[in-house]
Order: C-alpha cells, then structure tokens, then sequence
C-alpha cells in the first residue's frame, strides 16, 4: 500500500514538473542555452532525478531536441511548440477581446492571431471591460484586451492584473464620440435619456464626465445597442466608437466630438492584461507578440488592404 501511494505522488511530481518544464521552454527559442537542472530543482521544488526524467519524457515524445557541449552546457537544438503546448496542464492558450464590431477590432485579432499562429491558440469576444478582467483574474482566460483606462482603474481598485502590453494612442479604437437622436442639438441638454453600460469602464466613465451637472435620466443598456436605441426613441444620447461612425455612416444621427476635458487618450489606448505575477505567460507572450508588428497588421485591415480573419 505504502509503495503504491509513494508511486503515485512520484508520478504527480514527474507530471508537475513535466507541464512547469514544457511552459518554461515555451518561451525559448533554437539555439538558446537551457539551464542546469539544479536551477529547474529549485524553480519547480522537486528533486534532480524528478527534472531530469521530466525532460526525458519531453525528448521522447518530440517536443524538444538538446545537444550537449560539455562544459559550456545543454543548448536547445529543435523546439515543437504544438507539443510543448500539450504537456502544459493548459493545453490551450485563450485570450478575450471585445466583439470585432468594427475593422479597428476585426484588425486586433486578426494580428493576435497571426502573433500566436505557431500556438494552439483561441479568442473570445464579450462586451465589457469589467468582465473580460474579472475572467483573467480568475483564471478561466490567460490575457484580455482592453483600453489603457479600463486597466488602469482595475488595477487601482485591487484587481490582480497587470499590463504585459500598451500598443500607444489609437490602437483600440480612434475616439470616442456622442451620439444624438435630435440634429439641432450640440449635446447634453436637460431632460435627455442617455445610454449608460455599468460593465463598460470607458463608456460609464466617458458618460458621468459629459453628464456633469445636467438634469438627465441615465438608462442602462447595453453599449452594442445605443444605435438601435438612438433610431427608436429609447435614448436620445449615447457614447460611441467613432471608427463604427466612419465605417457604417449612420446619417440619422448627428457626432458630436468630445471635449478634451472629457476624455483622455487612455480611453483609445488598447493593452493587454495578464494576472499579476505570471511571469511564464508573460516570457510567452513576449517570445511571440511584437507591439509593431501587432500595429502593422491592424494598419492593413483599417486600410483593407488585409482580409482579416479571427
């Protein structure tokens, strides 16, 4: 009984070791020096042995090839990323973005998924900065997309994330706008009903700016349906993404340009967020993710001179 138990937590340990090696190698490259295995020891708080058949069981199955030169040390001949990815207790890296409502978005994960094409590698899309970090805080997803301001008022109420990523002014969306339902208005007026998403960091925080010392009614829907609601009389105002304006025109309803004391460029800023601490995933994302590269590929798609896929 005493050895079977004993073997069981033996190959818990080896199986441990074996996904904690497989995500560490993740983030190396052909050609990179690997480190001594007393270092893999303590890193991973199992024995030499315990390393060294982790490594083994790796080398069997085709997920990374070593060549040894004696005293200079073990350097990484061939990687296969795909396998490595399959020997991590997570299988599958998963990232969650905004819905792709405009070509700023489709351009975003379009150029993700182009960066992690060497991984097996899923998007998901929900509303919501709110709720995009609350499920990388738990866990369930490894990294979400969201404007700089949203992150930042995260992290300032104790959320556990931090920004791996900030791909500069305009990346998430060019500017925010107001939308009305009456042409002969020029903005907020008293009396108005406008559109107001608690889960959206940027459009609640954009709105109680401009709503400031008005007599108004907040009504609370979703950001996605402030057109419909704008075209059938629900509200009479609402914060919008200005790229969907240019895109899709909108004609019934007048854009109005936001004051600069109501907005800031943190609110047009895209990052991506992690869970603090995950210094894996970060080395991960970084190996693959190239913020100009990223750029490059979401210039392509708003120009359309890139079919974009996601």
């Amino acid at each position: 009984m005493g050895y079977e138990v004993g073997k069981s937590i033996l190959y818990q340990k080896t199986g441990l070791a074996k996904s904690l090696l497989a995500l560490d190698l993740l983030s190396k490259n052909t050609g990179d020096r690997i480190q001594p295995i007393s270092e893999y020891q303590e890193k991973f708080g199992v024995s030499r042995g315990t390393v060294q058949n982790a490594f083994t069981y790796l080398k069997e199955c085709g997920a990374v090839v070593l060549e040894h030169h004696g005293h200079q040390g073990t350097y990484i001949e061939k990687l296969n990323y795909r396998k490595l990815q399959e020997n991590c207790m997570r299988k599958e890296l998963l990232g969650i973005m905004p819905l792709p409502y405009s070509l700023t978005y489709e351009g975003f994960a379009t150029a993700i998924y182009s960066e992690l094409d060497e991984l097996n590698f899923n998007m998901a899309y929900a509303r919501g900065a709110v709720g995009r970090i609350e499920l990388v805080e738990s866990g369930t997803y490894q990294f979400a997309i969201c404007s700089r301001y949203a992150a930042e008022q995260s992290i300032s109420s104790g959320k556990k994330i931090e920004i791996a990523f900030d791909f500069g002014h305009g990346s998430f969306l060019s500017k925010h706008v107001l939308l009305l339902a009456d042409e002969s208005k020029d903005g907020i007026c008293d009396g108005m009903k406008v559109a107001y998403d608690s889960k959206s960091l940027d459009q609640s925080r954009i709105t109680d700016n401009i709503v400031k010392g008005k007599k108004i009614t907040l009504i609370p829907i979703r950001t996605q349906q402030t057109i419909g609601a704008l075209i059938d009389g629900t509200i009479d105002a609402g914060v919008w993404n200005y790229d969907d304006v240019l895109e899709n025109h909108h004609d019934r309803l007048k854009v109005v340009s936001l004051a600069e004391t109501d907005y800031n460029y943190s609110f047009s800023t895209a990052v991506l967020v992690i869970k603090t601490g995950d210094e894996a995933l970060k080395a991960l994302l970084k190996k693959y993710i190239s913020v100009e590269r990223v750029l490059g590929i979401l210039s392509e798609v708003r120009e359309k001179r890139r079919e974009p896929f996601f």
